[in-house]
């Protein structure tokens, strides 16, 4: 019996397998994972751990504050699997990390300072591609780290600002390929088309901001008081202000917290109005900053204004932050315009042509002027978070 059962079992292996050969690939393999985080956090687990003087390296190189030297490739080099699983990720528009948000404040964003440090890995293997004379090798690089920062996402301000870090980064990598790259019309069309493209989902200060108001007014409850505790006494430095409202969380009741979640949610719904209006800069960078101040103006005499006070971000700042990020890139666009005129007439444009991305700042075009080494693009308007009017200087190689 043993035996014809040994038989009956070999007899269908031998069919499955030869039903295995026969078939399609294509019906022999699972599906690959349709959420990009998934690879992502693949990737996380089988790069290399670098040691802070490679890692430092690394970052340096990404931005382009040191030459690639051997040591920096050979590292790189060992990284191929997370780069590669990363790659792939990028080709996914669908990205779930999978966080626990009913957490609340206390949740956990880990990936976003590891995909951070996974796109200082790619940038840098970038800027060592174009050392090497692939400048759309390069710029392919940069489009990965692009759409990277757009899976960061928008889930809080914290992972919406890296996602804006990200590309900037981008933007001005790009801006030093096309600094070093020949005239190549075909790859400078090619690259006009990649930059306008939007196949992913940009994130959203306002997306942001809503997110933080579910986060903190669902956490602005008694039971939730040790929580709001260790966030404001860690936000100050001990003073008197930091004492006040630490007295009021302590002793405060079941009223106390509701009319400081009426408050906060106040505060929160009129940033969002200020965002919708689709006003120039200058107008909403100050209505969001005056705004911001106005909880420290109250809460002395207004105790509906104590965890506000301690616990909204300073969305001024971001949205000057995203402002400027955006203006680089339409930089960036606009340049690559003006590179393909460079490439089809021999000579730069003597004025900047109508219907290009423009200066957010002011709502108006970049002032465009040749200069010795190629040509400058400058805000009109001026960055009042940094009190200065920015300037983006693009060279054309001899």
């Amino acid at each position: 019996m043993k035996t014809a059962i040994t038989k009956k079992l070999t007899k269908f292996t031998g069919v499955i397998l030869t039903l295995l050969i026969l078939t399609s690939p294509v019906f022999a393999y699972r599906p690959d994972p349709d959420n990009a985080a998934l690879l992502y956090y693949q990737a996380y687990i089988s790069y290399e751990k670098a040691d802070d003087t490679m890692e430092e390296m690394v970052a340096d190189l990404s931005k382009g504050n040191i030459e690639p030297n051997e040591r920096i490739k050979k590292y790189i080099e060992s990284c191929r699997t997370a780069i590669d699983l990363a790659t792939a990720a990028t080709e996914i528009p669908n990205c779930n990390w999978g966080l626990k948000y009913s957490d609340g404040i206390s949740l956990q964003l880990s990936h976003v300072a590891q995909t951070r440090k996974l796109v200082f890995l790619i940038a840098a293997e970038a800027r060592i591609i174009a050392a090497e004379g692939d400048y759309r090798g390069a710029i392919n690089r940069c489009l990965t780290v692009h759409t990277m920062g757009k899976h960061v996402g928008d889930d809080t301000p914290i992972s919406f600002l890296v996602s804006t870090s990200i590309d900037k980064m981008v933007a001005s990598h790009i801006q030093d390929i096309l600094a070093d790259m020949p005239e190549d019309l075909e790859t400078l069309t090619w690259l006009k088309a990649k930059l306008a493209e939007v196949p992913f989902k940009t994130p959203s200060l306002r997306v942001a901001m809503r997110s933080e108001k579910e986060f903190f007014s669902s956490e602005m409850q008694v039971d939730k008081r040790d929580k709001l505790l260790a966030l404001c006494s860690g936000s100050g430095d001990g003073g008197d202000l930091e004492k006040m409202a630490i007295k009021r969380l302590t002793e405060g009741d079941e009223a106390f917290f509701a009319k400081n979640r009426d408050y906060y949610i106040k505060h929160m719904n009129y940033f969002d109005e200020i965002l919708e209006s689709s006003k120039p800069y200058n107008d909403v960078y100050s209505r969001l900053k005056q705004w911001s101040e106005k909880p420290d103006k109250e809460i002395t005499e207004n105790s509906a204004a104590t965890l506000t006070t301690f616990l909204l971000p300073a969305f001024g700042n971001i949205y000057s932050i995203d402002i400027r990020t955006k203006t680089i890139c339409n930089a960036v666009r606009t340049a690559v315009e003006i590179y393909i005129i460079k490439a089809k007439t021999g000579k730069l444009p003597d004025t900047l042509p109508i219907g290009l991305p423009g200066d957010l700042f002011s709502g108006k075009d970049f002032k465009y002027e040749k200069t010795a080494n190629g040509f400058t693009l400058r805000c009109q308007g001026k960055d009042l978070l940094k009190n200065e009017t920015h300037q983006y200087e693009f060279k054309v190689k001899k």
